[in-house]
């Protein structure tokens, strides 16, 4: 029997209702949080230079007090949009794997896990700014987790978004309410770790009790080849927004931040946590060798990493 599957538009460039709308109270009421912000208007950096590791790159520590204060802005607006995304997508997979779900208990998992997500959505959208979100619409990353969130069956679903992302978005939301110099934001992240949890474990639990065929791993390897690219190339996003800033960068000039990023090394922390996370559920040997024969498993040199700008 072929694995049932429902294609969704996720339109993640739904507009919002307006802060005088008869539906914002109500909202409001549901969401049972009189702590959530507004959302933002103004663009503010969260973290400093040395969580980006811009702290040991020359042209930035060379740069005025202007420039290192924009390169900051654009590269924690960028986290900010990153994770605005990736909680909306979450308030369009909840329902859709409610709907592919077989028993009562999954259906009403997912349910509970929607309200999460909308929760996690409000509460990050108070911290970024409007253009901040126009602006990473068509990141490579949301755009390839549209695709899945679209097409992907419910084996996929559970595969890629609660084993492998929202495991490592716990480490990843971890990192970034270690070292947010706003106290806000700080609290906000640790709250949404706690439900990340629950939805990773869920679907460590629900994966391992599948029995996979060839065309269902290959399904899941597709998307999980070009996610771990995306990763294998490095910061490209930090070099990308010190070029906006300081001007047109030579592949030399973009080497050498790729180098004093120490590039290579983090990129291969980030990988290594992946391949761990891969060899907690079932099927890790098959996954990981697929993933190895399309050169999937390492990391990118600082010239490699330059070469694709």
């Amino acid at each position: 029997m072929s694995e049932a599957n429902i294609t969704i538009e996720t339109r993640l460039d739904s507009p919002d209702l307006s802060a005088e709308h008869r539906l914002q109270p109500i909202l409001a009421a549901a969401l049972k949080d009189n702590s959530l912000l507004p959302a933002s208007e103004n663009a503010k950096a969260y973290w400093s230079a040395a969580h980006f590791h811009l702290d040991k790159v020359a042209i930035f520590n060379d740069a005025s007090a202007d420039e290192q204060q924009e390169i900051l802005l654009r590269c924690s607006e960028s986290l900010l949009a990153e994770a605005y995304y990736i909680e909306k997508c979450g308030m369009y997979f909840a329902p859709k794997m409610c709907l592919l779900s077989e028993s009562t208990e999954e259906k009403m998992l997912y349910s509970l896990f929607a309200a999460d997500e909308a929760r996690h959505f409000k509460q990050i959208a108070a911290f970024v700014s409007a253009q901040a979100v126009v602006d990473f619409l068509h990141n490579p990353f949301i755009q390839l987790l549209d695709d899945v969130l679209r097409h992907g069956k419910k084996t996929t679903l559970t595969y890629i978004i609660q084993v492998l992302l929202e495991g490592w978005g716990i480490r990843h939301y971890h990192a970034l309410a270690g070292n947010t110099q706003d106290a806000k934001l700080k609290e906000t992240l640790t709250t949404i770790l706690k439900d990340e949890a629950r939805h990773h474990g869920s679907g460590l639990i629900l994966f391992n009790d599948q029995r996979l065929t060839a065309n269902q791993l290959a399904e899941i390897v597709e998307p999980l080849r070009q996610f771990f690219h995306m990763v294998q190339v490095g910061p490209q996003a930090i070099v990308a927004h010190i070029e906006q800033v300081k001007g047109h960068l030579s592949k030399s000039q973009r080497m050498a931040i790729f180098t004093e990023l120490d590039a290579e090394a983090e990129t291969e922390k980030i990988l290594t946590l992946l391949k761990s996370l891969i060899k907690t559920a079932a099927y890790a040997d098959d996954i990981l060798n697929r993933l190895a024969s399309a050169d999937s498993l390492r990391a990118f040199t600082a010239a490699e990493c330059a070469a694709i700008m």
